[in-house]
């Protein structure tokens, strides 16, 4: 129970200190919609993209027979999108967390793997093992 109100109070101050970030971010936001398929599973990514972090809603349809679907947000540096995807799975109404790491290549977007720790009931990429982008799950392709 504690965990859970840690979490919601974490996020709950990231979302007002984003809202209290200076005004130059706010004039380089881009609001873009990625669309990937593999294997017969798509995911849509439709976020807000400043120069230092993104924001937005990810969602991923297996096979039409059920979906994971919910909230991303992160920092961008360089050409990469580093965050976090709290979702939904199954529209069962617990929520899970999970980091997300993407590689900004053209007008695509290309999904990184990476090993994982737990702390504080948090998953976290581990810091001293690179993310690999060398065989994604999704290539993210930017909608027009």
């Amino acid at each position: 129970m504690y965990v859970k109100k840690a979490l919601l109070l974490f996020l709950g101050m990231i979302f007002i200190l984003s809202g209290c970030s200076n005004s130059e971010s706010g004039r380089n936001e881009t609001k873009t919609l990625y669309q990937a398929i593999n294997k017969g599973d798509t995911a849509t990514f439709k976020i807000k993209l400043t120069n230092k972090e993104f924001y937005g809603q990810y969602e991923i349809n297996y096979h039409g027979a059920f979906k994971d679907s919910g909230d991303v947000m992160g920092i961008v540096k360089g050409d990469t999108l580093r965050g976090t995807y709290r979702f939904q799975h199954y529209g069962i109404e617990k929520w899970h967390t999970t980091p997300i790491a993407l590689l900004k290549k053209d007008e695509r977007l290309i999904m990184g793997e990476g090993a994982l720790e737990i702390y504080m009931n948090m998953p976290y990429f581990k810091k001293n093992i690179p993310i690999n982008y060398k065989n994604p799950k999704f290539v993210f392709e930017k909608m027009h």
